[in-house]
């Protein structure tokens, strides 16, 4: 017999990317999925998980901007669609992949046109939407394999015994059974206790300043996501150094990092503290440079060791690990645009790097002008303006092994905000985005 027709809705705002592979294993063994859409805004980086399950498993996108804060429109969005599909009369399943309980008014109608409709979520999803739907599918329920039962003695002998998890199976034409599922559940208790974990945490910290750097607002505060964004492109997790989330882990140094909830209640933003410590750390940054100055050798570097006795004499009522740094070489060296710092028979030398003009006629800062240009032509609104953030991501992927850094600046605005003459500079009503439109 010809296999059901089924129509795969996913609710993108949702619904974890991680279970892209189990949803389609779950309804490929029931029909053919001749309609697959995925509904979200794309713009969101909490979303960009979903990218490689749109490759793979051949998703169209639908673009849904938020048209309002703290409003969802791919709710109605992916209702609209679910209509349309219905009325056309093509359909013979659908299957709505979303937590959430807005969904149950169509999943009923769905069923008063005679659909059979298959929901598929996780465990917190509401009783409501489970019952309007003809099959619900626990996406998070560990993975079990069934035991092999004995057959009944009332079934047709083409007919396989089905286990009780494979129950609702039967409302579809399966030309075999099942494979049993070889998903492995693997436990959380298996991390390391923080006191077994090597605790050299500047590369976080370091990642962290330079996320804020790239995306802060006007008062240097970044949505944390942008964070977790720069510590998976390198491959770094706070798991790995015993912290259970990025938000523990900011909050574990109230010292380094100041932390705000926006008034939408959607972002977490931090700051790095710069005001409060800035002063302190300009102090080191004087003593450092006055050190050098008077000890240096012929090629301008500097023994550190002599240095940070020459800091201990200055009695200056705080140290090196107030800061957050546990060396004063992890403190030179979270600052490449300020030191060169190297090795030399177990001896570390540094030398302090003379600031360069910030408007050098240099082939490096045209192609950042370049890049920066390339992003306003491919985000532009209408009146040409650009969010500043997608010139920070667009410098980041050009990997060029070099940044607005080498130039003097710490802030992309700062930057774009020193070259009147090739940017306009403008800040979104809610005072939280800068945008810009080269002239």
């Amino acid at each position: 017999m010809t296999a059901k027709k089924i129509a795969l809705f996913i609710d993108a705002d949702n619904i974890s990317a991680k279970f892209g592979k189990q949803i389609f294993d779950a309804l490929e063994r029931r029909g053919e999925i001749f309609i697959r859409r995925i509904y979200g805004n794309w713009e969101k980086i909490s979303l960009h998980g979903w990218n490689d399950c749109i490759l793979s498993f051949s998703l169209r996108a639908v673009q849904q901007p938020d048209f309002a804060t703290g409003k969802n429109a791919t709710d109605m969005s992916l209702t609209i669609d679910a209509m349309d599909v219905l009325h056309e009369g093509k359909a013979e399943v659908f299957a709505l992949v979303s937590n959430d309980s807005d969904f149950t008014p169509l999943a009923i109608r769905l069923r008063e046109g005679g659909m059979t409709v298959i929901g598929l979520g996780c465990a917190q999803v509401s009783n409501s939407f489970r019952a309007a739907c003809s099959e619900f599918i626990d996406l998070s329920a560990p993975a079990v394999v069934p035991d092999v039962q004995p057959p009944h003695k009332v079934v047709k002998k083409s007919a396989p015994a089905q286990s009780e998890s494979s129950a609702q199976m039967s409302l579809f034409v399966e030309d075999k059974a099942p494979a049993p599922s070889t998903a492995k559940v693997v436990p959380i208790t298996s991390q390391a206790p923080l006191t077994d974990i090597k605790k050299d945490l500047q590369p976080l910290h370091a990642i962290l300043r330079e996320a804020a750097a790239v995306h802060g607002d006007e008062n240097g505060f970044v949505p944390l996501c942008w964070a977790g964004q720069f510590l998976r492109e390198k491959n770094f997790t706070v798991k790995d150094f015993g912290y259970g989330s990025l938000n523990k882990f900011v909050a574990a140094f109230p010292n380094l990092y100041e932390v705000i909830q926006r008034e939408t209640g959607e972002n977490f933003c931090y700051r790095c503290l710069e005001t409060a410590d800035g002063e302190k750390i300009k102090r080191l940054h004087d003593i450092l440079r006055e050190f050098a100055t008077l000890n240096a050798n012929a090629d301008g570097f500097a023994e550190l060791s002599h240095a940070g006795h020459f800091i201990a004499k200055q009695k200056l009522g705080f140290g090196i690990r107030s800061l957050g740094y546990s060396t004063l070489q992890k403190f030179t060296r979270a600052f490449p645009d300020l030191y060169d710092v190297r090795k030399e028979q177990k001896k570390i030398f540094y030398r302090c790097r003379a600031q360069e003009p910030k408007k050098m006629p240099d082939d490096r800062l045209n192609r950042l002008h370049d890049i920066i240009r390339e992003a306003a032509a491919a985000h532009g609104d209408d009146a040409g303006f650009s969010l500043l953030n997608y010139a920070g991501q667009a410098l980041k992927r050009k990997n060029l092994g070099y940044g607005i850094r080498d130039f003097g600046y710490h802030q992309l605005r700062d930057f774009v905000a020193d070259f009147p003459d090739l940017y306009e500079i403008a800040q979104d009503n809610a005072g939280q985005n800068f945008r810009y439109r080269c002239r």
